[in-house]
C-alpha cells in the first residue's frame, strides 16, 4: 500500500543536523518498517531554521520506499507574521500546481497534517476528486487562534475577515474519512466546529524514546562543561524549545530575579532558535544566573533535560495550549524530569492528578515556595521525578499511538 504524508513545519529525513523526529518522520519510518511505500509532500522552507531546503520544486529519493517532494514557498522570519500567511498562500498555489501536473501520482491513502489551512484544503479537494481516502491530523486550533490576539472590541471584525478560513477548515474536517487529534479538549473543539458527533481518536504528540550509551553521555557532558554547566553537580532549570511568542519569557525573568540573591548558584539554561533569540540575548545579558544558547541537538537536549531540576514551560495561556500536552512536556516526563508551567487547563490538571510538576500562576509577584522546596528538599525532588517517569509510562505509549494511526489509515 502506498501512503502519502502531507506535513509542513517539521524536520524531514533530508535535513542536516540531529533533530528529534516529529509526527511526519516517525509515521513515515513506522510505515516503512511495516512494509508500506511512503511519499512525503512538504514545504521547501524549513520552519525550524527559517531557511530553504530548495528554492524550487524538488523530488528526492531517500531510500527504496521513501520519496520526498518539496513544494516551494516564499519563507518567513517570524512565527507570527503577515509574511507567514503569504508564504502559506504561495505554498497552497504551488501545491495545487504540483498535484495538477503529477498525473501518475495516486497513493492509496493520504495523511494530512493540519494546519496550514489552505494547503490542507488543496490536497483534501484533490483527494476527494481522485477518490482517495484521507485521514487528517489536527494539531492546532487554526483559524480560531487568529482571533485571540485582537482586543474584545475588535474580535467581531476579525472574525468577519477570516470567516472564509472557518468555512474552509470546517469543509476539510467534515470531508475527512477519519480524524485524529492530540487531546480530548481538541476533539471537543472539532466536534463543536463541525457540529458533528463522529468519533475522533486521540494521538498525543509522542516522540520515539531513545537512550544514550556511556560514551555518548560522556561526549555530551563535555559539551555542557564547555558551556559552563557541570551536568552531574550543578543545579539548574532548563528551557529547550522555540524562541517564539508562544512562550512568556518574562516569567523566566521573574523567576531568576526571585532566586538570584538566595540561590546565586542555581542556573537557568535556555536553548533554542527563533525570532526572539536576539531579543532574549539582549534581555538577559546582565543576568549572571541565566544562560541563553542557540539550537542544540537531540542528544545534548536529552542530557540537559534529564539532569535538570525541572524543565520550564511558560506557555502563554491561549486556546492552543490550554487544551493539550505539548511535546516538550512529554519529552520532560519521558526523561523523568518534572516541569514548571504557568498555563491553566490541561497542564495544571496533569500536575494536580499526577504530582509530576509545579504550577505557578503568572502574576506580578509569583509564588516560588514549591520551587524552593524543589531546590532544598531531596525527597520532594525524588518524588516529582519518580512521578514524572511514572506518568509518562501511564499516559504515553509510542508504539500503541502510531500503530493506531496506521490501522486507521489502512482501514478507511
Amino acid at each position: 500500500m502506498h501512503i502519502c504524508i502531507f506535513q509542513t513545519g517539521e524536520p524531514l529525513h533530508i535535513d542536516e543536523g540531529q533533530y528529534r523526529p516529529m509526527r511526519c518522520m516517525l509515521l513515515a519510518d513506522k510505515l516503512i518498517e511495516e512494509g508500506y511505500f511512503v511519499t512525503i509532500i512538504s514545504s521547501s522552507f524549513f520552519h525550524q531554521r527559517k531557511s530553504f531546503r530548495s528554492k524550487s520544486f524538488k523530488t528526492i529519493k531517500v531510500k527504496d520506499r521513501l520519496i520526498i517532494h518539496l513544494i516551494p514557498s516564499l519563507g518567513y522570519k517570524k512565527h507570527i507574521s503577515l509574511k507567514r500567511i503569504i508564504d502559506h498562500l504561495f505554498l497552497a498555489i504551488n501545491l495545487r500546481f504540483f498535484l495538477s501536473n503529477k498525473k501518475d501520482f495516486k497513493p492509496d491513502r493520504i495523511f494530512i497534517g493540519f494546519p496550514p489551512i489552505l494547503t490542507s484544503f488543496i490536497i483534501s479537494r484533490w483527494a476527494l476528486k481522485k477518490k482517495i481516502p484521507y485521514l487528517i491530523d489536527i494539531k492546532d486550533k487554526w483559524p480560531e487562534i487568529f482571533i485571540e490576539p485582537f482586543p474584545n472590541i475588535l474580535k467581531p471584525l476579525a472574525l468577519f475577515f477570516i470567516k472564509p478560513y472557518f468555512l474552509i477548515t470546517t469543509y476539510v474536517f467534515k470531508k475527512a474519512n477519519k480524524i485524529t487529534t492530540i487531546s480530548e479538549g481538541y476533539a471537543s473543539w472539532i466536534k463543536k466546529l463541525t457540529k458533528s458527533r463522529n468519533s475522533i481518536f486521540i494521538s498525543p504528540l509522542i516522540r520515539k524514546p531513545f537512550s544514550l550509551s556511556k560514551d555518548e553521555k560522556k561526549i555530551n557532558n563535555i559539551f555542557w562543561r564547555n558551556k559552563g554547566i557541570k551536568i552531574n553537580s550543578d543545579k539548574y532549570f532548563c528551557f529547550v524549545g522555540s524562541y517564539s511568542k508562544s512562550f512568556d519569557f518574562d516569567f523566566i525573568e521573574k523567576l531568576s530575579k526571585k532566586l538570584i540573591n538566595k540561590y546565586p548558584k542555581i542556573k537557568f539554561v535556555l536553548c533554542g532558535s527563533g525570532d526572539q533569540y536576539n531579543i532574549l540575548i539582549e534581555k538577559f545579558k546582565n543576568f549572571s544566573n541565566l544562560i541563553v544558547l542557540g539550537e542544540i541537538n537531540l542528544f545534548e537536549a536529552k542530557v540537559l533535560i534529564k539532569n535538570s531540576l525541572a524543565t520550564l514551560a511558560p506557555y502563554k495561556n491561549n486556546l492552543n495550549f490550554n487544551d493539550h500536552i505539548p511535546n516538550k512536556i512529554i519529552e520532560s516526563l519521558e526523561n523523568g524530569t518534572p516541569f514548571v508551567t504557568t498555563i491553566d487547563g490541561k497542564l495544571k490538571s496533569l500536575i494536580k492528578e499526577e504530582n509530576n510538576g509545579i504550577y505557578i500562576p503568572n502574576k506580578k509577584n509569583i509564588d516560588i515556595k514549591n520551587i524552593e522546596k524543589l531546590i532544598n528538599d531531596k525527597n520532594f525532588r525524588i518524588t516529582l521525578k519518580l512521578n514524572a517517569r511514572r506518568s509518562y509510562k501511564k499516559l504515553f505509549n509510542f508504539d500503541m499511538t502510531y500503530s493506531k494511526i496506521i490501522t486507521c489509515l489502512k482501514n478507511i
